[in-house]
């Protein structure tokens, strides 16, 4: 647990009610701002049901608080005086915290959890500038699928160069993946996914054209 800064001034922006516990809320709040693609924890305090947090395109501190509303509770988002409005950030917010609440009380295995978030992992994206990894993942991928259709035509195989350009577009995308999605700078994991999909495909066109030209060099 981390306690909240008192010397960031903050003023409350927006506010919403769930049917459910304080503590529910608190917990499944905990959770949305853990596993979403869309925030940053920054730290959080279990005695004032709060937790603060960033939005991946920038450094402002938010803080979203559970307080009781009633007999159920309400998720009060305070920000930095004079950050600029972000009632699209607060909605999704909300919004998953809604699908959290409506999750934790249906029984879901854990598997599925996992599965979840593991997917959440993979797919995650922020709003920051393209990354121009990215873009060249998808580049050198289109290049092997290219040559791994044009290889099929070769008059000797070439296995050393197949390797080498298999290892540079898994390289180029590995280092796309690990640039992007929620804990990076910058945006483009979508741009990522299709580059790994085409070198997956050139990939097997690469050894399956190398080892028909090596059977057809051999007679």
């Amino acid at each position: 647990m981390t306690t909240s800064n008192p010397a960031i001034s903050r003023v409350s922006l927006a506010r919403q009610s769930y049917q459910s516990s304080v503590a529910q809320t608190y917990a499944a709040l905990l959770q949305t701002l853990q596993y979403s693609a869309g925030f940053d924890v920054a730290g959080n305090d279990d005695a004032a049901h709060a937790v603060r947090f960033r939005l991946p395109d920038g450094d402002d501190e938010f803080e979203a608080h559970v307080i009781a509303d009633g007999d159920h509770s309400a998720v009060v988002i305070d920000a930095p005086i004079g950050v600029n409005d972000k009632g699209a950030a607060y909605s999704r917010l909300y919004r998953e915290l809604s699908e959290q609440l409506a999750a934790q009380s249906t029984a879901i295995p854990a598997d599925v959890i996992a599965k979840r978030r593991f997917w959440k992992f993979v797919t995650a994206d922020n709003q920051g500038p393209r990354s121009k990894w990215a873009i060249a993942s998808v580049v050198v991928a289109c290049i092997g699928l290219i040559d791994a259709i044009s290889s099929f035509d070769a008059w000797r195989p070439n296995w050393s160069g197949t390797f080498m350009l298999i290892i540079l577009m898994f390289v180029v995308c590995g280092v796309g993946f690990a640039v992007t999605g929620r804990g990076g700078k910058v945006s483009g994991r979508n741009l990522v996914l299709i580059a790994i999909a085409i070198a997956c495909a050139a990939t097997v066109l690469l050894l399956c054209a190398c080892t028909i030209v090596q059977i057809n060099y051999s007679y």
